[in-house]
């Protein structure tokens, strides 16, 4: 029987010390890190506590990007949402369809995690463990070694590839132990619980929903947009993002290349603007309004806005209600 083991690692202190522990019986794991478009550290993933600890330990780590079919995952997801737009069951169950299919080709017995019972109210319940393990098709082929002794047996243990008596019984939400646990490994630099994760942040919630209402066809570029920026609809439908700060605007730039439409200040300070859609004349004025909303404001000076050859002067800004703007999210 192969001693190669598969654990999913998000970078807490969780999942590592559940690696730790399966490591520490003998067996080479190989780590899986899943990233999305929801994810603050997209693009980023080598600048993340998951990788950083995971080299510190000796682990050899994967970085999975969940991609499109994710996202439609989290339009509709079967099992529902947990706090805000956090579809955890529904998300566990794709990771661990990934999972599986390393599995099956490292030839390793058992996929591992660092769940615990009773930790988060959604997904770690007792009952969603087992709906978890059995649509995604690795029913008895889970091992959760922080949780172990206080769940029935994997078939791992079962057939004595796995100790028991080496795996601990952790439930609920304290953090006692693995603190502890992690000063005896020596394990540093892990990520905050739930740290990662836009999809739980209502601001972000509230403009995704709004996007998925409003657009059937949601591109990683739209994802993308929702994590910067300050985000306005116009009654028509079309969407502005404003950036808050020259790292922003910087974004906002990069993303402009994938086809939306960018707005800058021409001789001013202030922040650049992106627009989804068509601009029209009336919608362009409008979006140099914005602009000059939220940049300081300069006597005497007329202040135009650059949208490709073209020159704008809005004339003066005007409150947000004004130019039929609706604000998204509950960030100011």
């Amino acid at each position: 029987m192969s001693r190669k083991a598969v654990a999913l690692i998000s970078g807490g202190l969780d999942s590592l010390l559940a690696a730790r522990l399966v490591r520490d019986q003998g067996y080479d794991v190989t780590g899986l890190y899943f990233t999305s478009a929801f994810s603050k550290s997209y693009g980023r993933e080598d600048d993340t506590p998951a990788v950083a600890v995971s080299r510190a330990m000796g682990l050899d780590l994967r970085i999975r990007d969940l991609g499109m079919p994710y996202i439609d995952l989290i339009r509709s997801p079967r099992h529902g949402y947990g706090k805000n737009s956090n579809p955890c069951i529904d998300c566990k169950i794709f990771m661990l369809n990934e999972a599986k299919a390393v599995m099956q080709e490292l030839g390793a017995p058992f996929v591992v995690t660092g769940e615990v019972l009773g930790q988060r109210p959604m997904s770690q319940r007792r009952d969603t463990l087992h709906v978890i393990e059995r649509d995604a098709g690795l029913r008895g082929l889970i091992l959760r070694p922080l949780s172990a002794t206080v769940l029935p047996p994997t078939r791992a243990e079962q057939d004595g590839l796995i100790d028991r008596g080496r795996l601990l019984g952790i439930s609920g939400r304290g953090r006692t132990v693995q603190l502890r646990l992690a000063e005896r490994y020596g394990i540093q630099g892990f990520s905050t619980p739930a740290g990662g994760c836009l999809l739980t942040d209502r601001n972000f919630s509230e403009k995704l929903q709004d996007l998925f209402r409003t657009k059937e066809q949601v591109s990683l570029d739209d994802i993308r947009l929702l994590t910067v920026g300050r985000h306005f609809k116009l009654e028509s439908g079309l969407r502005i993002v404003l950036g808050r700060d020259q790292k922003e605007n910087e974004v906002l730039a990069g993303i402009a290349t994938h086809g939306f439409h960018l707005f800058i200040p021409h001789d001013f300070p202030g922040p650049v603007a992106l627009l989804s859609g068509t601009p029209t004349a009336e919608i362009k004025q409008a979006v140099g309004r914005l602009i000059l909303t939220y940049s300081k404001h300069i006597p005497g000076r007329t202040r135009r806005i650059r949208f490709g050859n073209e020159l704008i002067d809005p004339g003066e800004p005007l409150p947000i209600s004004s130019l039929g703007l609706i604000r998204l999210g509950t960030d100011r």
